[in-house]
């Protein structure tokens, strides 16, 4: 699947988590693909980096310092991008956090953390574009969830924040009835970011149909090709990227 460039020239972009290693690598291609990029993450020295590399290609970014689970903040983001790069027709949630304690080693407060970063944060910035993304013509969202959310894994607040995250995708769609606007869900396999266990990578390979894991940039072509146009017809769908690893095996066999 190649994108050819330009083909979503003049469309406003917004993608939290811009910092790491999928949201750099989703904004940048969006960059490419000719929208203005509006780039949020908690750590704002590397949303700069994120911008500062996207204006050296030629783009057009900005980067705004927000926690996702903040209302404030979100509604000051807006204003923000609103001002200085116009309407979003395009909202992408990939800002997120792994708990990666087990049931007996588990808090109340850590499943509680895991569901506000990566449910409520989601849900909170869509609310808060909702509006433009109706009337902007082929509105968009793109919630990054995992294969974690589409199957049992050993560390249960993350997995089951992830299972809320493709629910809530799903249920928007009752909430943008008949207005145009897409929501779906990307459920990335094992990635080299840093949220992953980089040691575990020869693993991960060996139990994936390609031989290797998926890279950021495939991950971020994917969520490109839902916010075209002519990815209406996709609608409310949770989409593994992952080179087949979930559909041979379960990850701790």
């Amino acid at each position: 699947m190649t994108i050819a460039a330009g083909s979503l020239q003049g469309r406003t972009a917004v993608v939290t988590g811009a910092g790491g290693g999928l949201g750099r690598a989703i904004a940048h291609r969006f960059a490419e693909l000719g929208a203005k990029v509006a780039c949020g993450d908690r750590n704002a020295e590397a949303t700069g980096e994120t911008v500062s590399e996207i204006a050296r290609r030629g783009g057009r970014a900005s980067g705004f310092a927000v926690d996702v689970t903040s209302t404030d903040d979100i509604r000051n983001w807006h204003g923000h991008v609103t001002e200085n790069l116009g309407g979003v027709s395009i909202v992408v949630n990939v800002a997120g956090m792994i708990e990666r304690r087990m049931l007996g080693e588990l808090p109340g407060e850590g499943l509680q953390n895991a569901m506000n970063v990566n449910v409520l944060g989601p849900f909170l910035v869509v609310k808060e574009f909702e509006k433009e993304l109706v009337e902007n013509p082929h509105g968009r969202v793109v919630n990054i969830a995992s294969v974690a959310g589409l199957s049992g894994y050993p560390f249960p607040a993350y997995a089951a924040s992830k299972a809320a995250l493709v629910n809530l995708s799903r249920s928007l769609l009752s909430s943008f009835w008949g207005t145009g606007v897409t929501v779906n869900a990307v459920c990335p396999g094992a990635m080299d970011t840093a949220m992953f266990n980089s040691r575990l990578i020869p693993t991960f390979a060996k139990r994936t149909p390609r031989g290797r894991i998926v890279t950021v940039e495939e991950v971020a072509e994917t969520v490109t090709f839902l916010c075209l146009p002519s990815a209406a017809g996709l609608n409310g769908v949770a989409l593994p990227v992952d080179g087949g690893e979930s559909a041979v095996f379960h990850y701790e066999q």
